[in-house]
């Protein structure tokens, strides 16, 4: 079984490392202890009291916030020792990496077309993975693979792609509220259920080809619309 370390355990670091366990060696690392060891006690994966230690693992998984990512790999480059990156971070691109990363410490993409707490869930994740390093690619690939569906390419897309399925999804959710806050009857409660059961519902039986009648019908005036 393959020895993984995973640094950070929030929303998507948590989900990962419940989907690793069981299939790598894993160890997990968070600055923050008390996060750290709920996710250890919750899961009953092992800590790691250094990144010298994970190091060692000689495969490490960064599920940090962007801005973090390129922190960590300057301070794998400080240890001196041959270190694989896989960065699972949107918004830090392949080349970013790269520029970042000493002779030793080699790293590739792996980004999720995905949103955590539905991961939590169950729902399966689709994970682009960088094409190169061809290598990384397969080692990454191997690693996913319990986890989702796993597509060998352009990881940086998927900024594109998931900034596009927010904005829209926000815009919708904005335009709901907007539009039933001037209702007499609509109260906050009454919104909420509408963005979090309706769209949020109706979204996701769209995704499945599961919609009803009456939401199919909707569809058909909005492409009828689009086509004008």
């Amino acid at each position: 079984m393959r020895h993984i370390g995973l640094i950070g355990v929030g929303r998507m670091g948590k989900v990962l490392a419940g989907k690793l366990a069981g299939h790598v060696k894993l160890k997990i690392f968070d600055r923050e202890d008390s996060r750290l060891q709920a996710v250890v006690e919750e899961l009953g994966v092992l800590p790691a009291a250094s990144l010298e230690e994970l190091a060692e693992l000689g495969t490490i998984i960064l599920a940090v916030p962007d801005r973090e990512v390129i922190s960590l790999i300057k301070d794998f480059n400080q240890l001196h020792q041959p270190v694989t990156v896989i960065n699972v971070a949107t918004n830090v691109a392949q080349h970013v990496l790269e520029s970042a990363a000493a002779k030793q410490v080699v790293c590739i993409g792996a980004k999720f077309v995905a949103q955590a707490s539905e991961m939590a869930l169950g729902a399966e994740p689709v994970i682009i993975v960088n094409e190169k390093p061809a290598e990384l690619a397969l080692l990454a690939q191997e690693i996913f693979a319990p986890v989702g569906k796993i597509i060998i390419g352009n990881a940086d897309i998927v900024t594109y792609i998931n900034t596009q399925a927010a904005e829209k999804a926000l815009t919708a959710a904005v335009l709901i509220e907007e539009t039933l806050r001037c209702q007499p009857y609509a109260n906050a409660d009454v919104i909420k259920s509408a963005i979090r059961q309706v769209a949020a519902g109706i979204l996701k039986a769209y995704a499945d080809d599961d919609l009803g009648p009456f939401a199919r019908e909707i569809v058909r005036a909005i492409r009828a619309k689009l086509r004008m």
